[in-house]
């Protein structure tokens, strides 16, 4: 059980999961490793043969590849966002076959003004895509999120007949609960608590809750659940020892059930959510083996707990939730442990040293999540450690438990025609003040620190060295602390080394469109922006911005936009009001400086400004520039066409550049043979989405680059693309080869696993 757990929990960091052809040698090494009684071996081989297996069977859909619609019965799960009349949900398909474990999902977009419902069963015919998503560092990882939640792939809905309104008890609360909520204040954290929704989450109520650490209050979890059912847990044995004392079990099995039963209506209630089934899962687990008696130790029963999970689900690895959930489990565990065993717990004793497992507990949560949520989110609040120990009990003692009672109070008047509201009413009024503090710490300094994954890497080495050397009775503990303190000691060592040669572009992967970052001494120049969509969403707020801040660049000294058009400038909006002092380079309005600048100079490199000679619309009006140093040269093309290209080319203009971005993504209409000759690259670099509609970058235009010799490199393919240049070499790294080159970044094509 132990191999099979730390074999699973390894899987984050694995560059590939096991082939299908695989499996059944697998099998057998597996039969074989039973034979010899080597059950740490035995354990490792099952998990790396179920978590591949798993995932090969939840990916896999047969469907006609040559088709580009499929037609799909599906029930609507969850509504992700909806305004107007364009929506989007997970829906569950419904298998005809007997086997529909695992349950496959598919994130639908969907162009409506139907009132859609949670639990509406429709018959779609869909245009599907694949789950992969844009890679960079310090954005959201959609594409390991989506796995995480068995979502296989997205699809554009092309038409949609409904079969069947819900009918659920869930659905009905919800639509019920939704109007009565209306009117209070905390209606959005009312209705996350009670069933699971955040489609009333506004933008600034996710920065609040994201700042102040505080966003696992409300997302029904561990937490949760484990409230709900020490309380009634508590109060089942109460009131059963006051009505019909007993000597016996009887009591604490009657408890056990009807806690088991709370845990599973909660669970029903917030829609049986990824996250909420392994909560539920562990929960269960725990609840069975104390009723059975057969396992004393806590953390035996927090390994099979572990064990029932990740066996039930294995992409539940990839869930921040799970090593969040059982990271603070553990903790709990290592504090409690080490104070019963150095001090009596009786008495003024027992009194002295439960306050110190509050606070080692309180600490050890604030800080190890702290470092676990930093690998998943990118960065921690500086806030959130005496945020939560305030939060937290009031939450666990007053907010949840209230909200549960309030809610049932509220179902019951409903069923016998009552208005009894006012519970939900006292526990609005209870969220007050969690809504004026998280709102609060916004505006504090350091609400939100960005934190580099290495950085994040070498102190959650240091943190379990410190915990080592606090909490083990070992002799070579402190030899084994300074090994864990290493990484630190030579990050710091390594942050030190600056080479003033040195300058780094970085092509973000933004779909089908362009931003890039050119970075010398911590000073920047972005080129292009990226697309907007809508009136919430711009690859340069989840994109763009969130790289800059991982990487710990904040001084802008230049936004060049190349032309107009929304997939080159539909950030600049987003960009220019972070980067309110840098100066904007552009043939458009309210720009500081023309594209005509001719020379200029650069943190040391060279800026040539070569086309266009005077302002013009369209692509051919792309301000193209000319990067160099001494040693090393990079061409910017925007989205030139031909004529701009010929009339570079004659201008005799010097094209010559070890690195191009290809214009216009590789279209047809760009990249003459006589102007990829006269820059004559090393590297072509394609900035086109995966399997983007319009099929670029063309298979023409990738010949002239093989022709020339040239390295060619895609960011709907590789991610995020960034080239280093120094006196001694050019090296490239990708965000999917190099520097996150772990399976669930890979390319999913939808309906197989590669």
């Amino acid at each position: 059980m132990s191999g099979f757990c730390a074999m699973s929990l390894s899987a984050i960091f694995w560059p590939s999961l096991l082939p299908l052809e695989f499996l059944i040698p697998g099998v057998v090494i597996a039969l074989i490793l039973l034979y010899l009684r080597n059950y740490i071996l035995l354990g490792a081989i099952c998990a790396a043969i179920w978590l591949s297996g798993f995932t090969e069977l939840l990916l896999d859909y047969q469907y006609d590849s040559k088709s580009k619609y499929i037609n799909a019965k599906a029930e609507i799960i969850s509504l992700v966002s909806q305004n107007s009349d364009f929506l989007s949900a997970d829906i569950r398909i419904i298998k005809s076959s007997l086997i529909a474990y695992p349950y496959q999902y598919l994130r639908i977009y969907w162009r409506t003004e139907q009132d859609i419902k949670v639990g509406d069963k429709y018959l779609f015919s869909l245009r599907p895509k694949s789950v992969t998503s844009v890679s960079n560092e310090g954005g959201f990882n959609q594409q390991k999120n989506l796995l995480s939640k068995h979502v296989i792939g997205k699809a554009n809905v092309v038409e949609a007949k409904q079969l069947s309104s819900s009918q659920s008890l869930r659905a009905y609360l919800i639509e019920e609960l939704i109007q009565q909520t209306k009117p209070l204040s905390n209606r959005d954290l009312l209705l996350a608590l009670l069933m699971g929704e955040r489609q009333a989450f506004t933008e600034q109520r996710w920065q609040a809750l994201r700042s102040s650490g505080t966003g696992h209050l409300v997302a029904i979890s561990g937490l949760h659940l484990s409230v709900i059912s020490v309380w009634c847990f508590l109060l089942t044995i109460m009131v059963l020892s006051w009505l019909t004392p007993s000597q016996g079990l009887r009591n604490l099995k009657i408890a056990i059930v009807l806690t088991c039963a709370s845990a599973l209506f909660y669970a029903y209630l917030a829609g049986f959510a990824i996250a909420t089934q392994r909560a539920l899962i562990m929960l269960l687990t725990v609840m069975v083996l104390t009723l059975w008696k057969r396992v004393s130790s806590p953390w035996e029963r927090l390994l099979i707990a572990l064990f029932v999970v990740i066996l039930l689900d294995p992409l539940a690895i990839l869930s921040a939730g799970l090593w969040l959930s059982f990271g603070a489990l553990s903790i709990i565990l290592l504090c409690i442990n080490r104070v019963i065993s150095d001090e009596q717990v009786t008495g003024v004793n027992g009194v002295v040293s439960k306050f110190k497992i509050f606070i080692m507990i309180q600490l050890g949560l604030s800080f190890g999540l702290g470092l676990l949520g930093s690998l998943f989110f990118g960065g921690l609040s500086f806030h959130s450690v005496w945020v939560n120990l305030l939060a937290v009990p009031w939450f666990s003692l007053v907010v949840i438990p209230f909200a549960f009672i309030g809610f049932l109070v509220w179902w019951i008047g409903q069923t016998l025609g009552f208005q009894f509201d006012f519970g939900l009413q006292l526990t609005n009024w209870l969220l007050e003040p969690f809504s004026i503090l998280v709102n609060q710490v916004v505006h504090l300094p350091l609400s939100w620190i960005h934190i580099q994954p290495s950085w994040v890497i070498a102190t959650a080495y240091l943190f379990l060295a410190v915990t080592l050397a606090f909490l083990i009775n070992q002799k070579k503990k402190y030899w084994i602390a300074v090994i864990l303190s290493l990484p630190l000691i030579l990050q710091v060592l390594s942050s030190n080394r600056t080479n003033e040669t040195e300058w780094k572009m970085h092509v973000l992967d933004v779909g089908q469109g362009l931003a890039i970052v050119l970075e010398k001494q911590g000073k920047v120049l972005l080129y292009d922006t990226g697309a907007k969509y809508g009136q919430d969403f711009s690859y340069a707020k989840t994109v763009v911005i969130p790289f800059l801040e991982s990487k710990g660049l904040t001084d802008v000294d230049y936004i060049v936009v190349s032309h107009g058009d929304n997939d080159h400038a539909g950030g600049l909006g987003v960009i220019r009001n972070r980067f309110a002092d840098a100066q904007l380079i552009g043939d458009i309005k309210n720009s500081d400086l023309p594209c005509d600048l001719g020379l200029i100079t650069w943190q040391q490199l060279s800026l040539e400004f070569l086309w266009p000679l005077k302002p013009e619309k369209g692509n051919n009006g792309s301000c193209v520039i000319r990067v160099s140093d001494t040693h090393n040269s990079l061409l910017l093309a925007g989205d030139i066409e031909k004529e701009a290209e010929y009339s570079l080319v004659n201008l005799n203009k010097h094209l010559q550049s070890d690195v191009l971005i290809v214009p216009h993504h590789g279209s047809r209409t760009s990249s003459t043979h006589e102007f990829i000759n006269s820059v004559n690259p090393k590297l072509a670099i394609f900035t086109a989405g995966y399997q983007n509609r319009y099929g670029f970058p063309k298979p023409d235009v990738v010949s002239r680059y093989t022709n020339i010799g040239a390295e060619k490199l895609q960011t709907g393919i590789e991610g995020q693309i960034s080239v280093v240049f120094s006196a001694s070499a050019i090296k490239t790294r990708t965000y999917r080869r190099t520097i996150a080159p772990y399976w669930y970044n890979q390319l999913f094509n939808f309906g197989e696993f590669r």
